[in-house]
């Protein structure tokens, strides 16, 4: 099903930016970012960011069910400014 992978290469791919947020030093972070991301007109852009950002509360809820209070902070704090530049 393309929608399966559209999906699933999606939550991979997020879940990619989330490992090197939590690993790697915030400017280095920001930077691969910006390299992996393709230029998109205004209403795609849109829709991207606001799916990045529902992926994100979605991971966060799950860390905290985890009981991973340190990580979806930190998380929750490098990714929100990435999210807003």
């Amino acid at each position: 099903m393309l929608l399966e992978e559209n999906i699933i290469t999606f939550v991979k791919n997020e879940l990619k930016k989330f490992q090197k947020a939590l690993s790697s030093d915030y400017p280095e972070c920001l930077e691969s970012q910006r390299e992996d991301e393709e230029v998109l007109d205004g209403e795609e852009e849109e829709q991207r960011r606001s799916s990045r950002e529902a992926f994100l509360n979605i991971s966060l809820h799950f860390l905290r069910s985890m009981k991973q209070e340190e990580l979806a902070d930190h998380l929750q704090s490098s990714k929100r400014v990435s999210i807003e530049i």
